[in-house]
């Protein structure tokens, strides 16, 4: 199916797009049938102020980031470090280079940090995932700051045309032979990632990175929104979607 479109309907399903639409279904709606739409713009508020507090957004990003533990450096053993992409920023605006997004600037610095300690060489891998910068590519942008934070030029591999995780996984398959890999990637995509490459046929030692669950004290602090909040509960929910959509299509 079209990248463009899937991208779409996931971004239609998830906030702020979900409580926009509820809001102007309600809105829509409030004149000819009014108690449906109370009903409507009631759940959209209700949803948007639920999404967007720290109790809620970690409750949903903490059983995906439990997934796997860190990785102990001292016992893992692998043949090669294997990094997804999570992102890309334009700076053509600015006359420089793309730069890797927050993500993957988490993902290539952990790579980093396990190739320091294990020498063995960096695999990374992300084209363009986002549709509208498809001129994009993950992989390039994270070699360079992987190249800039000491690794050696002939230590990393680049697959770069790969838009998702899935597409990550066959590419990879392609290029290797070799079946041990540690995996890195955000600690909330590790549960889905782990999955896709075992199903390519890869032993995967998990090495997550960025871990966005917080556990904080109940407070009235806590419970003020943020578009921190509403961030997570995005991101937590996409993965889910993902996961499920690839469970039914029999790719994990």
């Amino acid at each position: 199916m079209d990248l463009i479109f899937l991208r779409s309907m996931q971004r239609l399903v998830l906030p702020p797009a979900n409580v926009l639409l509820l809001l102007m279904i309600g809105f829509l709606l409030i004149r000819s049938r009014r108690n449906l739409g109370r009903l409507f713009i009631a759940t959209g508020f209700l949803l948007l102020y639920g999404l967007s507090i720290s109790p809620v957004s970690s409750a949903l990003m903490a059983p995906l980031e439990k997934s796997f533990r860190p990785v102990n450096v001292n016992s893992a053993k692998a043949d090669v470090i294997v990094v997804l992409g999570g992102g890309t920023r334009d700076r053509s605006w600015l006359g420089l280079e793309p730069e890797p997004g927050e993500k993957s600037l988490q993902r290539v610095v952990a790579a980093v940090k396990l190739h320091r300690a294990l020498h063995i060489p960096v695999l990374i891998s992300g084209g363009a995932g986002d549709p509208d910068q498809s001129q994009l590519s993950d992989a390039d942008s994270m070699s360079r700051a992987a190249l800039g934070l000491g690794v050696l030029e002939q230590d990393i591999v680049i697959e770069n045309k790969s838009r998702n995780t899935l597409e990550s996984a066959r590419a990879v398959r392609g290029l290797l032979k070799r079946n041990r890999i540690i995996l890195v990637t955000s600690a909330f995509h590790m549960k889905r990632s782990v999955a896709l490459f075992k199903k390519q046929g890869f032993d995967v030692v998990p090495a997550p990175a960025g871990y966005l669950a917080m556990n904080r004290p109940m407070s009235l602090y806590a419970f003020i929104p943020s578009a921190v909040g509403l961030s997570t509960s995005a991101v937590a929910l996409s993965e889910y979607i993902s996961y499920a959509w690839y469970s039914l299509s029999g790719d994990l």
